[in-house]
């Protein structure tokens, strides 16, 4: 591992960011710290600045105001060192070259490299090594773009869309190979519209929205934070009213509202409540009935405790659903 670097500095250090195109406003006052070690997904919908604020952490574009470090020093320096490997959407590869070609030549950039063997083998691009680039599908050039960002051995690794182009397959590899590379505890930053990406692989989520960061937390804290829980379950309609009192009550307890959102005729459940005989389970109407709250475990706990309850349903919001709410 490249180890031209002090622990202490944030890797990244992204301070006040401006950035305008004429007359739009694509950053306005980004701030991002990423320490070592982090695994962190950038989130935005298309024009939020993401791919601006990587343009100008890897020096690609200079913000109008603001500061940005990478190791402490500007990026082409950490570049230079080979600190940084950089995995983007777009950027064409030289069609002519082949695959070991194209990994040969960008080895000789860097004065310090590990063996190319094992990138071939661990981005699976064995098979395609005396292919033309120009043969090659999307997915299949985002594996070599991998290969060269990870020649340098960086302790960086940032990625911009890095599965664009990749089928289910090619994307678990992809990810598989990540996993390996946080376990040697690289520093990696990347920016997805596969939501379900950073939900499963990243420590830390940040949302931008506007070109401001609108949510910064550990992953999972970040969807309990900003999401609901949807709790269903299914009640005979004479204890209906009961029931609604019963939440109500509760919820001001927690200083909240429950609400019951929805409400549907059903068939009588498989099973009856023991509260129930088998002659009241037949005779009354069912119905099932869903309600949303933040209070997932004390809503939960109450739930289950009503007598005539059965058929429980908890389903937690995912880190989509948050996104959609930050950036609506």
């Amino acid at each position: 591992m490249n180890t031209d670097t002090q622990t202490t500095t944030p890797v990244i250090l992204a301070k006040d960011l401006v950035k305008t195109y004429g007359n739009v406003h694509a950053l306005k006052g980004m701030n991002l710290r990423v320490d070592s070690g982090e695994i962190v997904a950038f989130l935005g919908r298309n024009g939020a600045g993401k791919s601006t604020t990587i343009d100008i952490i890897l020096g690609l574009q200079q913000a109008d105001s603001g500061s940005v470090e990478v190791f402490g020093m500007s990026a082409k320096e950490a570049i230079r060192r080979g600190l940084i490997g950089v995995v983007l959407q777009s950027g064409s590869l030289p069609g002519d070259y082949s695959v070991a070609e194209i990994l040969k030549l960008f080895s000789r950039v860097y004065k310090r490299t590990q063996s190319i063997d094992p990138l071939v083998e661990e981005t699976h691009l064995r098979h395609l090594l005396g292919r033309k680039i120009r043969k090659l599908s999307g997915g299949e050039q985002q594996r070599v773009r991998l290969a060269m960002a990870l020649i340098p051995d960086p302790e960086l690794i940032i990625l911009d869309e890095p599965t664009a182009g990749m089928d289910v397959t090619m994307r678990k590899e992809f990810w598989d190979l990540m996993s390996t590379q946080a376990s040697k505890g690289k520093t990696i930053l990347f920016a997805t519209h596969y939501l379900a990406e950073a939900q499963d692989y990243a420590q830390r989520t940040v949302i931008v929205n506007a070109g401001r960061v609108s949510a910064d937390a550990p992953t999972e804290e970040i969807r309990r934070a900003h999401s609901s829980t949807r709790l269903a379950f299914s009640i005979p309609s004479s204890s209906l009213e009961g029931v609604r009192a019963g939440l109500a009550a509760r919820a001001a307890e927690l200083g909240t509202v429950w609400e019951l959102s929805d409400i549907a005729e059903v068939d009588s459940p498989d099973s009856a409540p023991a509260s129930l005989s088998e002659e009241d389970l037949a005779a009354d109407q069912w119905l099932r009935v869903e309600f949303h709250t933040t209070f997932s475990d004390e809503a939960a706990r109450h739930i289950v405790a009503i007598p005539q309850a059965c058929e429980f349903e908890v389903v937690f919001s995912s880190l989509e659903d948050v996104f959609a709410e930050l950036t609506q």
